[in-house]
């Protein structure tokens, strides 16, 4: 039985390896069909919007007949397999002619990615800081803090972090980045970031200073 999950999402299209098997060659060769419909799909009406542009009844039907497909997979039985990918791509032609039907709103004609990310909310990069606000009003679906410009990915690249990624990356054209955490070093002269004695709450402030830079600079050496 197909669990909740899997119901909903189709199965990954994934790189073979030399010694694949003839049933695995076979699944990733089909997926393959229907991925491509799928991509059509998400061109058209944005990533994994269609379903929500349908009535709960067609929607569940759309699911289960994933569901069927995911179950298929397991048994490795071939004739239910493909008989299940040919009724996804039908699927699809139904749910675009509902939605096409009941005029709904096409994803954008803005040019766009979207990519769904592994918390299975929608990533979207747009060119320009304009073209993410002309998608924010016409796309209610997607999450602002997912919507992103070309521009505003230049000024994260030129991060001086991201810039010793970049300069590794460029040594292994394969490499990708899987995994990123921005650490923060202490620098300055006096490996504390430079502070000031203290900080100042207000104009008036008369408390005793809690930090003097110049002596935790003297206990970092060892001396006092």
């Amino acid at each position: 039985m197909a669990t909740k999950k899997t119901a909903r999402h189709h199965p990954v299209v994934e790189t073979l390896s030399p010694k694949a098997d003839f049933w695995t060659i076979h699944v990733q060769s089909k997926l393959v069909e229907l991925e491509s419909v799928k991509a059509a799909s998400d061109r058209k009406w944005g990533e994994n919007r269609l379903t929500t542009l349908v009535s709960s009844d067609v929607r569940e039907k759309f699911w289960l007949q994933n569901s069927r497909l995911h179950q298929a997979m397991e048994s490795k039985d071939r004739a239910k397999f493909d008989s299940s990918v040919a009724g996804m791509i039908r699927a699809y032609a139904v749910l675009d002619q509902l939605a096409t039907e009941d005029d709904c709103e096409t994803a954008s004609s803005i040019p766009r990615i979207e990519w769904e990310m592994q918390n299975g909310q929608t990533m979207v990069i747009v060119r320009t800081v304009n073209e993410a606000v002309a998608i924010q009003t016409q796309r209610q679906d997607l999450s602002n803090h997912h919507i992103w410009s070309m521009q505003e990915m230049e000024v994260f690249m030129s991060d001086e972090g991201v810039q010793h990624l970049i300069k590794a990356k460029a040594l292994v054209p394969t490499a990708q980045v899987t995994k990123y955490k921005h650490k923060h070093k202490p620098g300055g002269a006096t490996g504390f970031d430079d502070f000031v004695d203290d900080l100042t709450f207000s104009d008036n402030d008369t408390m005793d200073y809690k930090f003097n830079s110049k002596q935790a600079e003297r206990f970092k050496n060892g001396s006092n």
